[in-house]
C-alpha cells in the first residue's frame, strides 16, 4: 500500500492543502464528524496483500480546524502489519503524527499559505490543470457529491467535503467510504489534541533520515524511495507557486 499511500497523499494535498488559509472556509459547511471504512488489496510482482481499516474525521471552523484520524491492518503473504494515522490541519497549520517515531511533524505555513489556490473552486481548477475532470454527481449516505476522477482516482466531494474515494493505481486497489456523517454539531475542543510527542519539522525529518544513525548517510527515509521523495517534493513546490 505505500505506492498508493505516496499517490493518496498527493490528491490529499489538491483537494486540501490548497485551501488552507485561516481566513478562507475550507468547506461549505460549519463541522463535522464523518466515519469511514478503508478496504484494499495488492496485487504486484508475486507480492500479494489485502487491508482493511476505518478512519474518523472531525472539523470546525468551516474546515479551518480538522482531525483525520486512520487505522488499518494490512495483511502480506499472511504476515498481519498494523498502522495508524493522525493529521491535524490548525488555522493553516499541519502536523502529522510518526507514531513509529513518537514525534509530531510540522510543515510550512509560508509554503502553504502562499498557494494561489486557496478556495473550493481554484482548487478545482487545480484538478482540471492536473488533468482531472468533473464526471458526474452521485449520492453517498444521501448526499449529494461531485464525482471527480483524477490520477486513476475517483473522489466524491460533498460542498468540498471528501465522502468517498476509489483507486486502482499499480496493482494496488483501494477503496474510502464513509459510513456515517454529521454535519453542524458541537465538537469539544479535546477532540482536536494531539498526543504529547515533540515537534519537528519535515526538513528536520528528511535530514535525519538522509543521515541515519550516527550522523551518516545511510539512512533512509521511511515508506518512500529517493525517487518519490523528489516526486512529492516537486509536487509541493508546484502547489506552493515558487
Amino acid at each position: 500500500m505505500k505506492i498508493f499511500k505516496l499517490w493518496t497523499a498527493v490528491l490529499i494535498v489538491v483537494t486540501t492543502m490548497t485551501t488552507l488559509n485561516a481566513e478562507t472556509k475550507r468547506y461549505e459547511i460549519k463541522s463535522g464528524i464523518i466515519e469511514y471504512t478503508t478496504s484494499g488489496s495488492m496485487n504486484m510482482m508475486g507480492v500479494t496483500s489485502k487491508t482493511t481499516g476505518t478512519g474518523k474525521m472531525l472539523f470546525k471552523e468551516w474546515g479551518n480546524v480538522e482531525l483525520h484520524k486512520e487505522e488499518e491492518i494490512t495483511t502480506v503473504m499472511g504476515r498481519e502489519e498494523r498502522q495508524q494515522e493522525l493529521t491535524k490541519i490548525d488555522n493553516g497549520k499541519l502536523y502529522t503524527v510518526d507514531f513509529d517515531e513518537r514525534v509530531i511533524i510540522t510543515y510550512s505555513p509560508e509554503m502553504l499559505k502562499n498557494s494561489e489556490y486557496n478556495s473550493i473552486q481554484k482548487g478545482k481548477e487545480m484538478m482540471k490543470q492536473m488533468g482531472g475532470k468533473k464526471i458526474g454527481e452521485e449520492k453517498v449516505l444521501g448526499y449529494k457529491c461531485e464525482v471527480w476522477e483524477l490520477m486513476q482516482s475517483k473522489i466524491w466531494l460533498h460542498k468540498g467535503i471528501l465522502l468517498k474515494q476509489e483507486a486502482n493505481i499499480m496493482g494496488t486497489k483501494y477503496t474510502t467510504v464513509a459510513t456515517s456523517v454529521k454535519f453542524n454539531v458541537s465538537i469539544s475542543d479535546k477532540e482536536f489534541k494531539l498526543p504529547d510527542f515533540p515537534l519537528k519539522t519535515m526538513d528536520q525529518m528528511m535530514q535525519e533520515k538522509m543521515q541515519g544513525p550516527g550522523g551518516d548517510s545511510a539512512g533512509e527515509m521511511p515508506q518512500m524511495t529517493p525517487e518519490q521523495m523528489q516526486q512529492m517534493q516537486e509536487m509541493m513546490k508546484s502547489f506552493s507557486g515558487n
